[in-house]
Protein backbone atom coordinates (compact mmCIF):
# COMPACT_ATOMS: atom_id res chain seq x y z
CA UNK A 1 0.00 0.00 0.00
CA UNK A 2 3.32 2.82 0.19
CA UNK A 3 2.17 3.52 3.47
CA UNK A 4 2.82 3.16 7.17
CA UNK A 5 -0.50 1.98 9.83
CA UNK A 6 0.28 3.20 13.20
CA UNK A 7 -0.16 0.52 15.74
CA UNK A 8 1.26 1.79 19.07
CA UNK A 9 1.90 4.71 20.98
CA UNK A 10 4.58 3.33 23.41
CA UNK A 11 6.97 0.94 22.57
CA UNK A 12 8.53 -0.71 25.67
CA UNK A 13 11.11 -3.89 25.84
CA UNK A 14 11.34 -5.68 28.78
CA UNK A 15 13.89 -8.26 29.81
CA UNK A 16 13.41 -11.73 28.66
CA UNK A 17 11.30 -13.22 31.77
CA UNK A 18 10.35 -9.40 32.61
CA UNK A 19 7.09 -9.18 31.93
CA UNK A 20 5.24 -10.26 35.01
CA UNK A 21 7.56 -7.01 36.89
CA UNK A 22 5.89 -4.67 34.24
CA UNK A 23 2.85 -5.71 34.91
CA UNK A 24 3.04 -5.60 38.98
CA UNK A 25 4.67 -1.99 38.02
CA UNK A 26 1.23 -0.76 36.03
CA UNK A 27 -0.37 -2.60 38.72
CA UNK A 28 1.50 -0.88 41.56
CA UNK A 29 0.88 2.47 39.77
CA UNK A 30 -2.45 2.06 39.26
CA UNK A 31 -2.98 1.51 42.90
CA UNK A 32 -0.95 4.95 43.80
CA UNK A 33 -3.14 7.16 41.48
CA UNK A 34 -6.17 5.68 43.58
CA UNK A 35 -5.15 7.43 46.81
CA UNK A 36 -5.52 10.90 44.98
CA UNK A 37 -8.32 9.59 42.37
CA UNK A 38 -11.37 7.61 42.79
CA UNK A 39 -11.56 6.71 39.23
CA UNK A 40 -8.24 4.97 38.91
CA UNK A 41 -10.14 1.70 40.75
CA UNK A 42 -13.75 0.04 39.65
CA UNK A 43 -14.15 -0.30 43.75
CA UNK A 44 -17.70 -1.74 42.93
CA UNK A 45 -16.33 -4.40 40.40
CA UNK A 46 -13.92 -5.29 42.88
CA UNK A 47 -16.41 -5.47 45.58
CA UNK A 48 -18.90 -7.67 43.80
CA UNK A 49 -17.17 -9.40 41.41
CA UNK A 50 -13.71 -10.39 42.89
CA UNK A 51 -11.89 -11.75 45.91
CA UNK A 52 -8.40 -11.53 47.69
CA UNK A 53 -8.16 -7.72 46.27
CA UNK A 54 -6.73 -6.66 49.79
CA UNK A 55 -4.18 -9.28 49.71
CA UNK A 56 -2.95 -7.85 46.00
CA UNK A 57 -2.83 -4.79 47.38
CA UNK A 58 -0.57 -5.11 50.39
CA UNK A 59 2.16 -7.50 47.78
CA UNK A 60 1.96 -4.79 45.52
CA UNK A 61 2.81 -2.30 48.06
CA UNK A 62 5.68 -4.11 49.04
CA UNK A 63 7.45 -4.42 46.20
CA UNK A 64 9.12 -1.89 45.99
CA UNK A 65 10.30 0.09 42.74
CA UNK A 66 13.75 -0.50 42.73
CA UNK A 67 12.97 -4.73 42.32
CA UNK A 68 10.41 -3.81 39.97
CA UNK A 69 12.89 -1.88 37.66
CA UNK A 70 15.39 -4.61 37.95
CA UNK A 71 13.49 -7.29 37.21
CA UNK A 72 11.37 -5.57 34.23
CA UNK A 73 14.49 -4.10 32.63
CA UNK A 74 12.51 -0.52 32.33
CA UNK A 75 12.66 1.93 33.89
CA UNK A 76 10.55 3.83 36.48
CA UNK A 77 9.49 6.75 34.23
CA UNK A 78 7.93 4.48 31.28
CA UNK A 79 6.44 2.11 33.69
CA UNK A 80 4.27 4.75 34.99
CA UNK A 81 3.64 5.88 31.10
CA UNK A 82 2.27 2.30 30.62
CA UNK A 83 -0.04 2.72 33.57
CA UNK A 84 -1.06 5.79 32.73
CA UNK A 85 -2.26 4.78 29.34
CA UNK A 86 -4.33 1.98 30.65
CA UNK A 87 -5.57 4.35 33.64
CA UNK A 88 -6.94 6.62 30.96
CA UNK A 89 -8.78 3.91 28.74
CA UNK A 90 -12.55 3.19 28.97
CA UNK A 91 -11.83 0.06 27.92
CA UNK A 92 -8.89 -1.96 27.63
CA UNK A 93 -7.81 -5.15 26.22
CA UNK A 94 -4.38 -6.75 27.08
CA UNK A 95 -2.53 -9.74 24.16
CA UNK A 96 -0.27 -11.59 24.87
CA UNK A 97 1.63 -14.67 22.84
CA UNK A 98 3.69 -17.50 23.33
CA UNK A 99 6.30 -15.28 25.03
CA UNK A 100 4.37 -15.01 27.70
CA UNK A 101 2.41 -18.62 27.73
CA UNK A 102 5.28 -20.77 27.19
CA UNK A 103 7.74 -18.71 29.52
CA UNK A 104 8.99 -20.64 32.73
CA UNK A 105 6.56 -17.78 34.89
CA UNK A 106 4.10 -17.56 31.99
CA UNK A 107 0.99 -18.57 34.39
CA UNK A 108 1.51 -16.21 37.31
CA UNK A 109 2.18 -13.82 34.55
CA UNK A 110 -1.13 -14.79 32.74
CA UNK A 111 -2.67 -14.42 36.47
CA UNK A 112 -0.54 -11.10 36.42
CA UNK A 113 -2.97 -9.75 33.61
CA UNK A 114 -6.07 -10.87 35.01
CA UNK A 115 -4.98 -9.14 38.07
CA UNK A 116 -4.29 -5.88 35.91
CA UNK A 117 -7.60 -5.86 34.06
CA UNK A 118 -9.45 -6.83 37.49
CA UNK A 119 -8.35 -3.26 39.15
CA UNK A 120 -10.57 -1.30 36.43
CA UNK A 121 -13.06 -3.76 35.56
CA UNK A 122 -12.08 -4.72 32.55
CA UNK A 123 -13.85 -8.15 32.55
CA UNK A 124 -17.29 -9.03 31.07
CA UNK A 125 -17.88 -6.16 28.76
CA UNK A 126 -17.33 -5.14 25.53
CA UNK A 127 -13.88 -4.09 24.01
CA UNK A 128 -12.37 -5.50 27.14
CA UNK A 129 -11.06 -8.31 29.01
CA UNK A 130 -8.06 -10.61 28.71
CA UNK A 131 -6.73 -12.19 24.55
CA UNK A 132 -4.38 -14.86 24.39
CA UNK A 133 -3.16 -15.08 20.68
CA UNK A 134 -2.95 -18.73 19.42
CA UNK A 135 -2.26 -18.35 16.30
CA UNK A 136 -3.16 -21.54 14.24
CA UNK A 137 -6.93 -21.76 14.27
CA UNK A 138 -7.28 -25.25 15.76
CA UNK A 139 -4.73 -24.94 18.56
CA UNK A 140 -7.45 -23.63 20.77
CA UNK A 141 -10.76 -25.72 19.02
CA UNK A 142 -8.44 -28.94 20.03
CA UNK A 143 -8.60 -28.72 23.75
CA UNK A 144 -12.52 -27.42 23.17
CA UNK A 145 -13.13 -31.05 22.02
CA UNK A 146 -10.96 -32.97 24.52
CA UNK A 147 -7.37 -32.98 22.85
CA UNK A 148 -5.94 -33.20 26.63
CA UNK A 149 -3.47 -34.95 28.53
CA UNK A 150 -5.53 -34.97 31.77
CA UNK A 151 -9.57 -35.08 30.70
CA UNK A 152 -11.99 -34.60 33.21
CA UNK A 153 -14.58 -37.78 34.36
CA UNK A 154 -17.48 -35.14 33.13
CA UNK A 155 -16.14 -35.09 30.14
CA UNK A 156 -15.53 -38.44 29.52
CA UNK A 157 -18.75 -39.49 30.91
CA UNK A 158 -20.52 -37.69 28.18
CA UNK A 159 -18.00 -39.07 25.49
CA UNK A 160 -18.94 -42.84 26.62
CA UNK A 161 -22.40 -41.73 26.25
CA UNK A 162 -22.30 -40.03 22.79
CA UNK A 163 -19.87 -42.32 21.61
CA UNK A 164 -20.99 -45.95 23.14
CA UNK A 165 -17.34 -46.44 24.89
CA UNK A 166 -15.21 -46.88 27.43
CA UNK A 167 -12.89 -44.23 27.29
CA UNK A 168 -9.36 -44.80 29.00
CA UNK A 169 -9.80 -43.28 32.66
CA UNK A 170 -6.00 -43.16 33.70
CA UNK A 171 -3.79 -39.75 32.61
CA UNK A 172 -2.33 -39.68 29.28
CA UNK A 173 1.29 -37.70 29.18
CA UNK A 174 2.21 -33.90 28.16
CA UNK A 175 4.83 -33.23 25.31
CA UNK A 176 7.88 -32.96 28.04
CA UNK A 177 6.49 -36.87 29.37
CA UNK A 178 5.75 -38.03 25.91
CA UNK A 179 9.57 -37.01 24.59
CA UNK A 180 11.02 -38.55 28.25
CA UNK A 181 8.79 -42.11 27.80
CA UNK A 182 9.79 -42.55 23.91
CA UNK A 183 13.68 -41.89 25.32
CA UNK A 184 13.00 -44.82 28.02
CA UNK A 185 11.78 -47.11 25.21
CA UNK A 186 8.06 -46.88 27.04
CA UNK A 187 6.95 -45.00 23.55
CA UNK A 188 7.11 -47.00 20.63
CA UNK A 189 4.77 -45.21 17.89
CA UNK A 190 4.45 -41.82 17.48
CA UNK A 191 1.74 -40.41 15.11
CA UNK A 192 1.60 -36.68 14.43
CA UNK A 193 -1.15 -35.07 12.56
CA UNK A 194 0.52 -31.61 10.84
CA UNK A 195 2.85 -29.67 12.92
CA UNK A 196 6.57 -29.90 13.27
CA UNK A 197 7.19 -31.50 16.62
CA UNK A 198 11.24 -32.13 16.41
CA UNK A 199 11.64 -28.90 15.82
CA UNK A 200 8.85 -27.24 18.09
CA UNK A 201 10.29 -28.53 21.58
CA UNK A 202 12.59 -26.35 23.27
CA UNK A 203 16.02 -29.16 23.94
CA UNK A 204 16.15 -29.91 19.85
CA UNK A 205 18.88 -32.38 20.45
CA UNK A 206 16.69 -34.78 23.23
CA UNK A 207 13.68 -34.73 21.04
CA UNK A 208 15.05 -35.94 18.36
CA UNK A 209 16.87 -39.16 20.33
CA UNK A 210 13.39 -39.49 21.75
CA UNK A 211 12.30 -39.37 18.04
CA UNK A 212 14.58 -41.42 16.61
CA UNK A 213 14.11 -44.48 19.91
CA UNK A 214 10.83 -45.23 18.61
CA UNK A 215 9.89 -48.16 16.46
CA UNK A 216 7.26 -46.31 14.14
CA UNK A 217 6.70 -42.32 13.62
CA UNK A 218 4.13 -41.50 11.03
CA UNK A 219 3.67 -37.77 9.83
CA UNK A 220 -0.21 -37.10 8.37
CA UNK A 221 0.87 -33.94 6.77
CA UNK A 222 0.31 -31.24 3.85
CA UNK A 223 3.90 -29.97 3.38
CA UNK A 224 7.57 -31.77 4.28
CA UNK A 225 9.05 -30.43 7.19
CA UNK A 226 12.68 -31.24 9.58
CA UNK A 227 10.05 -34.09 11.93
CA UNK A 228 10.17 -35.52 8.36
CA UNK A 229 13.78 -36.22 8.80
CA UNK A 230 14.21 -37.20 12.36
CA UNK A 231 12.20 -40.08 12.38
CA UNK A 232 12.07 -43.76 13.78
CA UNK A 233 13.28 -47.05 12.83
CA UNK A 234 10.42 -47.66 10.45
CA UNK A 235 8.76 -44.37 9.47
CA UNK A 236 5.84 -42.94 7.48
CA UNK A 237 5.06 -40.14 6.04
CA UNK A 238 0.80 -39.81 4.63
CA UNK A 239 0.32 -36.75 2.81
CA UNK A 240 -3.28 -35.34 3.38
CA UNK A 241 -5.60 -32.67 1.72
CA UNK A 242 -4.81 -28.99 3.13
CA UNK A 243 -8.07 -27.29 4.46
CA UNK A 244 -7.65 -24.77 1.13
CA UNK A 245 -8.40 -27.92 -0.99
CA UNK A 246 -11.77 -29.46 -1.87
CA UNK A 247 -12.67 -32.74 0.30
CA UNK A 248 -15.09 -34.95 -1.71
CA UNK A 249 -16.87 -37.72 0.08
CA UNK A 250 -19.83 -40.14 -0.80
CA UNK A 251 -22.36 -37.20 0.65
CA UNK A 252 -20.31 -34.54 -1.35
CA UNK A 253 -18.05 -31.77 -0.48
CA UNK A 254 -17.31 -31.62 2.88
CA UNK A 255 -16.35 -28.71 5.32
CA UNK A 256 -14.99 -28.43 8.63
CA UNK A 257 -15.64 -26.55 11.39
CA UNK A 258 -12.30 -24.36 13.16
CA UNK A 259 -12.01 -22.10 16.34
CA UNK A 260 -10.80 -18.98 15.97
CA UNK A 261 -8.42 -17.34 19.69
CA UNK A 262 -11.69 -15.29 20.19
CA UNK A 263 -13.54 -19.02 20.42
CA UNK A 264 -15.56 -18.53 17.39
CA UNK A 265 -16.45 -21.33 15.51
CA UNK A 266 -17.09 -21.45 11.76
CA UNK A 267 -17.28 -23.67 8.96
CA UNK A 268 -14.29 -24.13 6.60
CA UNK A 269 -14.51 -24.81 2.83
CA UNK A 270 -11.47 -26.00 0.45
CA UNK A 271 -11.90 -24.38 -2.57
CA UNK A 272 -9.10 -25.13 -4.76
CA UNK A 273 -8.31 -28.64 -6.70
CA UNK A 274 -6.60 -31.39 -4.79
CA UNK A 275 -2.73 -31.20 -5.46
CA UNK A 276 -3.11 -35.39 -5.78
CA UNK A 277 -6.43 -37.45 -6.59
CA UNK A 278 -4.64 -39.95 -4.67
CA UNK A 279 -4.76 -37.46 -1.50
CA UNK A 280 -7.05 -38.62 1.80
CA UNK A 281 -8.40 -36.57 4.09
CA UNK A 282 -7.22 -35.86 7.96
CA UNK A 283 -10.70 -37.87 9.43
CA UNK A 284 -10.10 -40.28 6.05
CA UNK A 285 -6.65 -41.32 7.54
CA UNK A 286 -7.89 -41.73 11.15
CA UNK A 287 -10.78 -43.46 10.45
CA UNK A 288 -8.38 -45.43 7.46
CA UNK A 289 -6.39 -46.28 10.69
CA UNK A 290 -9.05 -47.11 13.32
CA UNK A 291 -10.64 -49.93 11.14
CA UNK A 292 -7.74 -51.21 10.25
CA UNK A 293 -5.96 -51.56 13.55
CA UNK A 294 -10.02 -52.06 15.75
CA UNK A 295 -11.65 -54.45 13.21
CA UNK A 296 -14.03 -55.27 16.29
CA UNK A 297 -15.13 -51.65 16.84
CA UNK A 298 -18.32 -50.85 16.90
CA UNK A 299 -17.67 -47.21 16.16
CA UNK A 300 -19.15 -46.26 12.07
CA UNK A 301 -15.72 -44.80 11.05
CA UNK A 302 -17.05 -45.34 7.54
CA UNK A 303 -20.06 -44.03 7.75
CA UNK A 304 -18.31 -40.76 9.77
CA UNK A 305 -16.53 -39.80 6.75
CA UNK A 306 -19.36 -39.92 4.35
CA UNK A 307 -20.76 -36.99 6.00
CA UNK A 308 -18.85 -34.60 8.34
CA UNK A 309 -21.74 -33.62 9.65
CA UNK A 310 -22.36 -36.94 11.27
CA UNK A 311 -19.17 -36.22 13.46
CA UNK A 312 -20.68 -33.02 14.33
CA UNK A 313 -23.40 -34.23 15.61
CA UNK A 314 -21.53 -36.71 17.73
CA UNK A 315 -19.66 -33.64 19.27
CA UNK A 316 -22.91 -31.73 19.79
CA UNK A 317 -23.76 -34.68 22.36
CA UNK A 318 -20.26 -34.95 23.63
CA UNK A 319 -19.08 -31.23 24.10
CA UNK A 320 -20.59 -28.36 26.71
CA UNK A 321 -21.44 -25.24 24.22
CA UNK A 322 -21.54 -27.23 21.36
CA UNK A 323 -25.70 -28.03 21.17
CA UNK A 324 -27.17 -27.45 17.74
CA UNK A 325 -23.86 -27.42 16.14
CA UNK A 326 -24.59 -27.78 12.74
CA UNK A 327 -27.12 -25.06 12.14
CA UNK A 328 -25.60 -22.80 14.19
CA UNK A 329 -21.53 -23.43 12.33
CA UNK A 330 -23.63 -22.11 9.54
CA UNK A 331 -24.38 -18.48 10.55
CA UNK A 332 -22.55 -15.82 8.74
CA UNK A 333 -20.12 -15.62 11.34
CA UNK A 334 -20.53 -18.91 12.96
CA UNK A 335 -20.91 -19.21 16.37
CA UNK A 336 -19.23 -18.14 20.09
CA UNK A 337 -18.75 -20.93 22.44
CA UNK A 338 -19.85 -19.63 26.38
CA UNK A 339 -17.38 -17.97 28.00
CA UNK A 340 -18.54 -18.02 31.59
CA UNK A 341 -16.00 -14.82 32.43
CA UNK A 342 -17.53 -12.55 29.77
CA UNK A 343 -21.02 -12.82 31.70
CA UNK A 344 -19.49 -12.73 35.21
CA UNK A 345 -19.95 -16.22 36.05
CA UNK A 346 -16.49 -17.54 37.58
CA UNK A 347 -15.70 -21.02 38.53
CA UNK A 348 -13.57 -20.25 41.33
CA UNK A 349 -14.07 -22.23 45.00
CA UNK A 350 -14.89 -18.95 45.82
CA UNK A 351 -17.42 -18.27 42.63
CA UNK A 352 -15.77 -14.57 42.37
CA UNK A 353 -12.69 -13.78 40.06
CA UNK A 354 -9.53 -14.27 42.38
CA UNK A 355 -6.48 -12.08 43.02
CA UNK A 356 -3.36 -14.00 42.50
CA UNK A 357 -0.69 -12.54 44.65
CA UNK A 358 1.99 -14.72 43.19
CA UNK A 359 5.91 -13.46 44.24
CA UNK A 360 7.45 -11.90 41.56
CA UNK A 361 10.24 -14.44 40.37
CA UNK A 362 14.06 -13.57 39.47
CA UNK A 363 14.91 -13.50 35.85
CA UNK A 364 17.59 -11.39 36.01
CA UNK A 365 20.55 -13.33 34.31
CA UNK A 366 24.01 -14.65 36.17
CA UNK A 367 26.90 -11.17 35.84
CA UNK A 368 28.44 -12.42 32.65
CA UNK A 369 25.11 -14.51 31.04
CA UNK A 370 23.67 -14.13 27.85
CA UNK A 371 20.13 -14.49 27.53
CA UNK A 372 18.72 -15.43 24.24
CA UNK A 373 15.19 -14.65 22.67
CA UNK A 374 14.10 -16.21 19.54
CA UNK A 375 11.30 -14.43 17.21
CA UNK A 376 8.41 -16.57 15.13
CA UNK A 377 8.21 -15.00 12.04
Amino acid sequence: LFKSTPTSSLNLQPRIGGDMALLRGMAKAVLERSASDPRALDREFIDRYTTGFAEYRALCEATPWEEIERQSGLGREDILKAAQVYGEADRSIVSWCLGVTQHEHGVDTVREIVNLLLLRGNLGREGAGPSPVRGHSNVQGNRTCGIDHRPGDAFLDRLAEACGITPPREHGLDTVGTIEAMRRGEVKVFVAMGGNFAMAAPDTPVTFEALRSCDLTVQVSTKLNRSHLVHGRRALILPCLGRTEKDHQRKGVQSTSVEDSMSMVHLSVGMKRPASPHLLSEPAIVAGMARAALPKSGTPWHWYVEDYDRIRDTMAKALDGFEDFNRRVRLPLGFRIRQPARELVFLTPSGRAEFSAAALPDVVPEAGTLALGTMRS
